[in-house]
């Protein structure tokens, strides 16, 4: 069981300032990485509505909790925005004898982007739509997600029935690990991301600006209209050849030919080589493509909903091999 703190910092200052707002049992855990785990909860203590039933809990040892408690800050800047994914608070638990930090999540019944194969166009519209309402937001706070990716998109149930929807689904904007603030260059010889997702600028510079965020959004709507990896890897290849096809060679995504007129010109405003001539996420929110969704679906950008998401990265061995995380060479 557990109980919640108002600060993060210190261990001994969380088991000062803990308060019991939320009791919750961990129960099956359904994804690792290098933070730690996530399991799903189900809360036993409810503060009135506050909390939902089930939970997703993000954990890590407190003694290397410290990019987990940088996630929780930005999670809680982050929070007037209905597509970026909900933080109910955090705690610390002693378990088997051992000191875990815990931040409590949204449970995301739909799991992430990188489930669904080949989505049908308006859905693929209605996504994308929150997708970029989450980046705007992110961007105009001045931060940099640098892990845009299907698998960082996690599907929750939309209990909003008032509203005209495309699908029972919000995509949510999550794990923002890698994330930076744009004005913060100190770290910038560490690659973040993914590679198979990532701006070319990153790759050769380690650069991650907002536009480095629009490369990756166009490289997840393609992966949404075709169910595929962005870029063709073939059996056996080199992880350098890969590296200098994305950063350093004249070479594009394929957009499929099935695409929607609109989605082509879409993908197209996204996927430049040069980062300045990319359209910014409000440009985007304006483009053609997304004239079908509503302006109701923003309006409720900063109304949260009480349903919980999957926290995992969901890597094939494919995208394990090309998340890096030293640093890249320039061409």
């Amino acid at each position: 069981m557990s109980t919640s703190p108002t600060g993060y910092k210190n261990k001994i200052q969380l088991k000062k300032e803990s308060k019991k707002n939320m009791i919750w049992n961990r129960g099956e855990t359904i994804g690792r990485g290098g933070f730690g785990l996530v399991s799903i909860a189900n809360v036993q203590h409810q503060n009135g509505d506050q909390f939902p039933p089930i939970i997703a809990v993000k954990t890590a040892k407190v003694s290397a909790s410290d990019s987990l408690i940088e996630e929780k800050k930005l999670l809680d800047l982050f929070k007037e925005c209905h597509c970026i994914l909900h933080c109910f608070g955090d705690d610390v638990t002693t378990e088997e004898g051992e000191e875990l930090y815990n931040i409590e999540l949204e449970y995301a019944s739909g799991g992430c982007l990188a489930d669904r194969k080949g989505l049908p166009d308006n859905i693929v519209r209605q996504h994308t739509k929150s997708i970029l309402i989450a980046l705007s937001h992110v961007h105009k706070l001045g931060y940099v997600h640098c892990d845009v990716k299907p698998h960082n998109v996690l599907l929750v149930a939309d209990s909003l029935h008032s509203r005209n929807k495309v699908v029972g689904e919000i995509a949510k904007l999550a794990d923002f690990g890698s994330a930076k603030n744009i004005k913060d260059d100190q770290d910038n010889k560490e690659f973040r991301g993914t590679v198979l997702y990532a701006a070319p600028e990153s790759i050769i510079h380690q650069e991650y600006q907002p536009e480095s965020d629009i490369w990756s959004l166009g490289c997840t709507v393609l992966h949404m209209i075709t169910g595929k990896s962005p870029w063709k890897v073939e059996k056996g290849a080199k992880a350098e050849d890969v590296l200098y096809k994305i950063g350093c060679s004249h070479e594009l995504p394929d957009i499929p030919s099935k695409a929607s007129k609109e989605a082509k010109d879409f993908l197209k405003k996204c996927l430049i080589k040069n980062p300045k001539a990319r359209w910014t996420a409000d440009m985007l929110l304006s483009h053609p493509f997304l004239a079908s969704i509503g302006d109701s679906h923003q309006q409720h950008c900063g109304r949260q909903k009480h349903r919980f998401p999957k926290l995992f990265r969901g890597f094939s061995p494919m995208h394990q091999c090309f998340h890096v995380h030293k640093s890249v060479q320039a061409c």
